[in-house]
């Protein structure tokens, strides 16, 4: 069984070469913005809240949950997660519904119920089976932990409103895909889809930037 990851900067630059040689919007993206970052993440329970506080908030938002969350816990395992008080957690920025999936998933870990070092051998559809099989877990969730925490080549979370927008900008689509559409649309850049989630990224937070420039001038 092959799995294909990203191990390196230089293994993404080389699939994002590829692509740029295929597409030539993507080309336009990788020569405006150069290489996009791996965007590593830890693997495991960690990484699975990581992705949960992220769900359905801002990047800012996430981002100071996230803080919140490290400087209550500590180190981030399933056992320091039971152990913490609900109001402490609430008091994070953590919703009620997140604080229930978060414990679910940790008394799951502890059970032996999700066993990471077996789940990290198995394919991408394996895992993303697997993953969102348990309470809370979609596929946005269950494919960036696939991307980003396990560094698989071609993923790709077409139901993120980013990638989304940022395809209906580039390829100048009168309306913004949905998801169904988005995973026909990157079927062009299998294998190497992850690669083209990220370019997406890239280019969609670059130009936010500009036009948020815009209305500041």
């Amino acid at each position: 069984m092959d799995i294909v990851a990203y191990k390196t900067n230089a293994d993404l630059e080389k699939a994002i070469k590829i692509l740029a040689r295929r597409d030539p919007v993507l080309r336009r993206v990788y020569k405006t913005y150069g290489l996009p970052a791996m965007r590593r993440q830890r693997h495991g329970f960690a990484g699975l809240v990581r992705l949960f506080i992220s769900q359905q908030v801002s990047t800012a938002a996430a981002r100071a949950i996230q803080g919140r969350f490290v400087d209550l816990i500590g180190d981030v395992t399933p056992a320091a997660y039971l152990s913490l008080d609900d109001e402490a957690l609430a008091a994070c920025g953590l919703s009620r519904p997140k604080r229930r999936y978060l414990k679910a998933l940790a008394q799951v870990c502890l059970t032996g119920g999700l066993d990471f070092k077996r789940l990290h051998r198995r394919r991408d559809d394996e895992i993303r089976t697997e993953l969102t099989a348990l309470l809370g877990i979609g596929a946005w969730t269950a494919e960036c932990y696939l991307l980003f925490c396990l560094q698989r080549a071609d993923i790709f979370p077409a139901g993120d409103l980013a990638l989304q927008e940022g395809y209906k900008i580039l390829y100048n689509k009168r309306q913004r895909p949905d998801e169904a559409q988005l995973v026909k649309y990157a079927e062009d850049w299998k294998p190497y889809r992850g690669a083209a989630a990220r370019l997406l990224w890239r280019f969609y937070n670059g130009y936010k930037q500009a036009e948020s420039g815009k209305k500041k001038s």
